[in-house]
């Protein structure tokens, strides 16, 4: 647990812009798919602009979930489909 501004939190709250957090993201799903262009649109769905399969956005929901100390429940799935929809979600699960 980590003490910030007199709250308890289980995770420390990473303060970033989205454009950062887009960017660090963006680079976890190249480590998986690295034939993804270095920087396609943060609003790309991911399985129909770039044909991401289920084990490929498994992975990438993994590396989240692990980089970002947070767990994403298997009903949140379906709202993951772009890189700016990934990073919203990571966001707020970060401030609440």
């Amino acid at each position: 647990m980590w003490h910030t501004l007199g709250l308890w939190h289980t995770h420390p709250i990473i303060i970033m812009s989205n454009e950062q957090l887009i960017y660090q993201l963006r680079n976890e799903l190249r480590g998986i798919k690295p034939v993804l262009p270095e920087n396609f649109p943060a609003t790309d769905n991911f399985r129909h602009d770039w044909d991401l399969d289920s084990l490929e956005l498994v992975e990438f929901v993994a590396r989240i979930e692990q980089q970002y100390n947070i767990l994403i429940p298997d009903e949140d799935l379906p709202t993951l489909i772009s890189l700016h929809a990934a990073a919203a979600y990571v966001q707020n699960k970060l401030i609440h």
